[in-house]
């Protein structure tokens, strides 16, 4: 060729009987394109409908007309361009019980339904819209056909249910709009609507399914053709009419055929949905200015090996199924054997895609499959019935090593090399109006590994519930950037990590602070989201930026403002830094002639955040950086004022003290090891051991004395903890740095600035409440000034031998001769088997957690002001007596109690069995025990089930009249969950009781109460 070929298409609709299939042969060449296109000022309509005329009135009584239409068949009728709706039944119709073969029904009426075959239920399941045929009705017995009825059912907990409604009977038909098919006659029956006049209305049915194909193969693509300007219309799709029926493994890709075990064996065989226009190995393929709409399955399909194709300034719109597919599934997209599979490079952009999916509701507005490099940007997506953009596939199955969290790799082999996902980038989209009707989906949704996939500058809003995530990186999702999209208008969370990992979501603005991260998500960095109080407080230039760029607006135009005003000027800004790493920024206010609604912040010309005021906080900058900072104002509209005058800042030196610094903790859970709360890895954490209590506390060393500043706490959960941050010199003597106790934090990371500063080595974070998460931070960050190194080096001498008495066969008492010193004994820290167990500022102390009938050593060491510590106090051996248990397997009564909860459980020996009072019933309750004979008492062990809040009375008498007082601790509630009374001098009882008076609602329940007499 020595030039473009243009074949110009007329206005009027160009009916095809059959696909119009291109191969290599009607490629361009020489760099030049074959290009079929719109005629100046034409609008060519390419159509694989068939008109439907002769209708007569076929029942006066309802209305309903018919035509016959012989052997077409067909999913969808169109009446003056609108597609009309299937016979159908109401929502949710009720007498329907689910069986193994179909269901059993309370309407015996259905039995004498005609071509009960062509009946389907319809059921949705999260994600999922089943569509299956029925094969029977008798009696009550519905039998459903296969394979489909199986099919849907391999998914174990995620099956199909009750129908959601019926659809396809005649006996259905029963509201205008509605339509009904009879195969058996060839009658096509419709009810028309009011204004609606069949003689002169344009009804149509489409029998084509591919309008037009490109069939290009491995050695020879299809290349250089476009389409442009012209309307594809009137497709079909059979398939989910046969015993098939329409069972989603996700998007729209279904499980077919009769041979499927279980449903892990389907995973790499999920058939792909087909597209009215498809392209198989097309390369520089464009489609540029096309209206895609009125068809039975995918818009646009483009399959194994296009690339270098471009998406531009199309329509979809009123669509079955998916708007635009890029890339395939199947293990030849994944993991081909010839690069010339891969699909790649393929540009999306400036596409309107609104009411797809508008029939098989699982299905998507977007969706991207294994391809490298695809580019889906500034489209505008809206109005649909799941998630809006779909990137990846395989739940991290295919990915290289396979997907640790499915036992066996659910059945799918594992590969040694990655799949060709990689580069691919969803960036300036506006996303709205989705998750009409399934669920667990969002705005944007990922899948699997993909090595620089980008997710940056959408605009995502009107996000339902149902989305479990506003952009939902799902099972596998790895190595994405996730930064720089504004969302408002979200219900539930603008975040969800699901099994992602190696993902950075950082410098986004948000509505909407939620986020999760679950399932095994791992060395994910969230951090700099700014969260804002309205949609119009979001920056500017990511929402103006966003969806159509100005050449393609017309497309879908919004609805114009009369506000064109921009704020003025704010003023320059001015900044203080508590922190070597944060800056607060201040700023005089602009004006509006409407209202100042918002500001942006600039970093070196970089957005950098937002507020609704006039501050904010800058976090996760470079201590001895120098930066620029401007100021930009906002409005409802969108106008953008100018930039403010520049502020210069050059942050203060200083590192993190704690950063690699030696970490103790309450307890941890592996992976998550105390060590990675200073890392400097905002992506690691610590946790508490699993399934403990609250409190949990870690301690961090820093190895000297500072006068701290203040500490950075970032947290796993974006909200939901109460803590404390404490500072000791000496890891005895605690000063409160910020008690957090009182109110829950609402954002994950948090700043304790401490004024004045507060001099200490240690750094105790203590968290009270966690919201049932468990203590879990993955990052302790402390800041400060380092005081001058003590003069004094002289240690104090060596502490007496202690003295240990047992007081219980796991508790003893432990007490020393004084140390003395040149300055003076501050602590002194104590050692049990050459392993310190406490510090303490008093020369006795009580150690519990012992074993009966085992032998300890015990060493006091002590120390100074400036840590100076003295050697070892001589050691001190003794062997705890044995466990005669008092009240072990004796008698109990009680006021009251809850199976399986029964009284003796307080008594058996077991401390994980419990007794616990009647179910609701109120404080106070108490449970009585008889030793059996009277005998001397000298301490009583109670064991709780809450580690704190209870106030009780605990009593001894010899003959069960007249009572004593042993402990009364009814003025406060307990701070732990064994509690010890130990009698002044050794009491004579047969009988004890002990009276729950306040239980903090909880009732009382009591694991173990134990009696012993002297030792």
């Amino acid at each position: 060729m020595q030039r473009d070929i243009h074949v110009q298409l007329e206005s009027g609709t160009y009916r095809l009987t059959s696909t119009l299939a291109l191969t290599s042969a009607d490629s361009g060449s020489n760099g030049h394109s074959i290009v079929y296109q719109a005629a100046p000022g034409a609008a060519p309509v390419v159509s694989g409908g068939t008109p439907v005329t002769g209708w007569t009135l076929a029942d006066p009584a309802h209305n309903v007309y018919k035509a016959h239409v012989g052997t077409i068949d067909t999913r969808q009728l169109y009446v003056n361009g609108e597609l009309e709706t299937r016979a159908k039944s109401g929502n949710n119709p009720a007498g329907f019980t689910k069986t193994s073969t179909g269901y059993t029904i309370t309407d015996t009426s259905m039995d004498n339904w005609k071509n009960q075959s062509n009946l389907e239920v319809v059921s949705a399941w999260g994600w999922m819209l089943y569509r299956c045929p029925v094969q029977s009705i008798v009696g009550t017995t519905m039998t459903m056909q296969q394979p489909c009825f199986h099919n849907a059912n391999l998914h174990q907990g995620e099956e199909i249910q009750n129908p959601t409604w019926l659809e396809n009977a005649r006996e259905l038909l029963d509201t205008p709009g509605e339509w009904y098919l009879d195969h058996s006659s060839g009658d096509l029956y419709y009810m028309p609507k009011a204004g609606q006049n069949l003689a002169t209305a344009t009804v149509t049915v489409p029998q084509v399914q591919d309008l037009v194909d490109l069939n290009g193969t491995l050695g020879s693509p299809v290349s250089n053709v476009g389409f442009q300007g012209i309307t594809f219309s009137y497709a079909t799709w059979l398939a989910p009419s046969s015993a098939d029926g329409l069972v989603e493994g996700q998007a729209g890709f279904r499980i077919v055929g009769g041979n499927n075990p279980t449903f892990d064996s389907t995973r790499l065989n999920w058939v792909k949905t087909p597209g009215a226009v498809n392209v198989n190995y097309g390369h520089s393929v464009s489609f540029t200015g096309n209206t895609f709409t009125h068809l039975g399955a995918v818009g646009l399909n483009l399959n194994t090996g296009t690339q270098s194709t471009r998406i531009t300034g199309n329509v979809f719109k009123e669509i079955a199924a998916t708007g635009i597919q890029v890339g395939g599934t199947d293990v030849i997209d994944a993991h081909p054997s010839d690069t010339r599979s891969i699909t790649k490079d393929n540009t999306v952009d400036d596409n309107v895609v609104t009411n797809v999916a508008d029939q098989y509701h699982g299905s998507v507005g977007i969706l991207v499959g294994y391809t490298d490099h695809t580019a889906v940007t500034h489209n505008k997506v809206y109005d649909l019935p799941y998630s809006g953009i779909s990137v990846g596939w395989g739940w991290g199955l295919t990915d290289q090593g396979g997907d640790t969290n499915y036992p066996g790799n659910s059945g799918v082999p594992v590969y040694t090399t990655p799949t060709t996902s990689q580069n691919n980038v969803v960036s300036d989209n506006e996303i709205s109006d989705i998750m009409k009707s399934q669920s667990d989906g969002g705005a944007i949704y990922t899948l699997s590994s993909d090595p620089g996939g980008v997710v940056s500058g959408n605009y995502i809003h009107g996000v339902p519930a149902p989305a479990y995530g506003a952009i939902y990186q799902d099972e596998g999702s790895r190595y994405w950037t996730t930064t720089q999209n504004a969302l408002c208008d979200v219900s539930y969370q603008w975040l969800l990590m699901n099994h992602g990992m190696d993902i950075k979501a950082q410098d986004n603005f948000t509505t909407q602070p939620a986020y999760t991260t679950q399932a095994n998500s791992t060395n994910d960095t969230i951090t700099g989201n700014t969260t804002l109080s309205g949609c119009d407080q979001l920056p500017a230039s990511i929402v103006d930026n966003a969806g159509l760029q100005p050449a393609y607006q017309y497309l879908d135009p919004a609805p114009g403002s009369t506000d064109r005003t921009a704020p003025t000027v704010p003023g320059k800004p001015s900044a203080t830094t508590s922190f070597p790493t944060v800056a607060d920024l201040s700023w005089p206010a602009s004006t509006d002639d409407t209202g100042v609604t918002g500001y942006s912040v600039y970093q070196n010309g970089a957005l950098l955040s937002a507020s609704s005021g006039t501050g904010v906080r800058l976090s996760g900058l470079t201590a001895g950086a120098t930066y620029t900072f401007t100021v930009t104002a906002r409005d409802a509209a969108g106008n953008e004022s100018g930039p403010s005058a520049p502020l210069v800042v050059t942050m203060p030196s200083g590192g993190d003290l704690a950063l690699n610094k030696p970490v103790t903790a309450s307890s941890y859970s592996d992976p998550n090891t105390p060590g990675l709360a200073v890392d400097g890895d905002l992506s690691t954490r610590w946790a508490q051991g699993l399934g403990l209590p609250d409190p949990s506390w870690i301690q961090v060393d820093l190895g000297a004395q500072y006068d701290l500043t203040g500490v950075i706490t970032t947290f796993e959960k974006s909200s939901g903890y109460k803590y404390r941050i404490e500072v000791s010199p000496d890891e005895y003597h605690w000063t409160t740095l910020d008690d957090h106790t009182g109110g829950a934090t609402t954002e994950a990371t948090n700043y304790s600035p401490a004024s004045p500063a507060i001099a200490g080595r240690y750094l105790r974070l203590t968290i009270t409440g966690s919201n049932y998460n468990g203590g879990s931070i993955y990052e302790i960050q402390a800041y400060g000034t380092p005081l001058p190194p003590s003069t004094d080096t002289t240690p104090p001498t060596a502490p007496g031998q202690p003295t240990v008495t047992p007081l219980l066969p796991s508790v003893a008492d432990l007490s020393w001769p004084a140390a003395t010193d040149n300055v003076g004994v501050t602590t002194y820290e104590l050692y049990q088997d050459g392993k310190r167990i406490a510090v303490t500022d008093r020369t006795s102390d009580r150690v519990t957690g012992l074993s009966p009938q085992t032998a300890y050593t015990f060493t006091v060491v002590a120390r100074d002001a400036a840590l100076n510590a003295s050697p070892p106090s001589p050691a001190a051996t003794v062997t705890m007596p044995a466990d005669h248990d008092l009240a072990l397997k004796a008698p109990v009564t009680v006021s009251s109690y809850s199976t399986p909860n029964t009284p003796e459980l307080a008594v058996d020996g077991d401390l994980t069995t419990r007794w616990a009072q009647g179910l609701g019933l109120p404080d106070p309750s108490w449970i009585q025990v008889d030793l059996g004979t009277v005998t001397s008492v000298s301490s009583v062990v109670t064991t709780f089930e809450k580690p704190s809040g209870y106030q009780y009375l605990l009593e001894y008498s010899s003959d069960g009249v007249t009572w004593s007082a042993l402990d009364d601790h009814t003025a406060a509630p307990t701070t732990s969950q064994t509690n010890y009374s130990f009698a002044p001098a050794p009491v004579s009882a047969r009988y004890l009781r002990l009276t729950v008076t306040g239980s903090n609602y909880n009732g009382g329940s009591i694991y173990e109460i134990q009696a012993y007499g002297g030792f």
